[in-house]
């Protein structure tokens, strides 16, 4: 019987925080741009993060941020006996996140703030990593509140009731926060999160929400209060590395209509302005299927 596996991914973004970003989580609102406007933007964050990169104190913040990964990887492996690998990732992986994707319907505020959300749910072990760069000055942002979430394996979001989301009359899953969490950056404006391999439902490509955070206020029940918002994105994967994820159980037991990602609007959308929406990813073992543990390692860099 093939075993659910786990794995490590990267991908690099840049983004930027638009100046009339909502505030507060309740009210969120997009600024509509033009092919033309998307396009500029991906373009101008592209050319301030490659200046970026040529300055010494970018070159030592990315140097010691592949040292984390690296050493995360060792670890993980180490943790699962695996063989070691070669290196996975250099310090010039990078992409440019559209500004203002949407939110989606099943956004729901006042999420926990914690580094591991996967809760009792079953799938691909995905280890995400977030870099946070201010592309106008080169400076990692500190202390940003990166918000994610995602649907289950079988295609279902916590905390909502819907026709379009799972069993309509199970009104449990509204006392449900699984595959959602908050996690803050550190110095080097990395953020890390624990999750799993998120599944797809009718009508989209596999894809994982993100907001980040900025202003707010930590509770003490340990959730993220009036804060503002300076970005809101959509992370896509490799259509290969989906269909390999789906043949491992639970995924293989989504009896929802899969959509590729050449055929989902958004991820369609999202590419036409020259920005690369799929995230990098590596395998700690050979494959995702073959019964071994896997990993999945995530890198994300987004300015202001």
């Amino acid at each position: 019987m093939v075993k659910t596996s786990t794995f490590l991914a990267a991908a690099v973004f840049a983004a930027c925080a638009l100046p009339d970003s909502a505030s507060g989580h309740q009210e969120l609102t997009h600024r509509v741009l033009s092919t033309d406007q998307r396009k500029l933007f991906v373009q101008n964050t592209r050319r301030a993060l490659e200046e970026c990169s040529q300055s010494s104190t970018s070159r030592k913040l990315q140097e010691r941020v592949v040292a984390r990964r690296t050493e995360a990887i060792a670890n993980l492996r180490q943790q699962r006996r695996q063989r070691p690998s070669s290196k996975l990732f250099d310090s010039d992986t990078a992409a440019v996140v559209e500004p203002e994707l949407t939110e989606g319907p099943y956004y729901v505020s006042g999420e926990l703030i914690r580094d591991d959300m996967r809760d009792s749910q079953k799938g691909v072990d995905m280890y995400i990593h977030v870099q946070v760069i201010d592309v106008s000055n080169c400076d990692p942002v500190k202390n940003m509140y990166v918000d994610f979430w995602h649907a289950n394996a079988t295609g279902v979001y916590s905390g909502v009731v819907a026709s379009t989301n799972g069993n309509s009359n199970d009104q449990t899953n509204l006392n449900t926060n699984f595959l959602r969490g908050v996690v803050p950056t550190d110095e080097d404006g990395v953020a890390q999160m624990l999750s799993i391999f998120p599944g797809h439902y009718a009508g989209r490509t596999t894809h994982m929400h993100f907001i980040g955070n900025y202003g707010g206020t930590v509770l003490s029940n340990k959730t993220y209060s009036g804060a503002s918002v300076s970005h809101v994105g959509q992370f896509f994967f490799d259509q290969d590395l989906i269909t390999s994820v789906e043949k491992v159980t639970p995924y293989s037991t989504n009896t929802q209509t899969t959509t590729l990602n050449k055929n989902d609007n958004i991820f369609t959308e999202a590419a036409a302005t020259g920005y690369d929406p799929i995230m990098t990813y590596a395998l700690l073992g050979e494959t995702v299927g073959e019964g071994r543990n896997q990993h999945f390692y995530d890198h994300l860099e987004f300015s202001f």
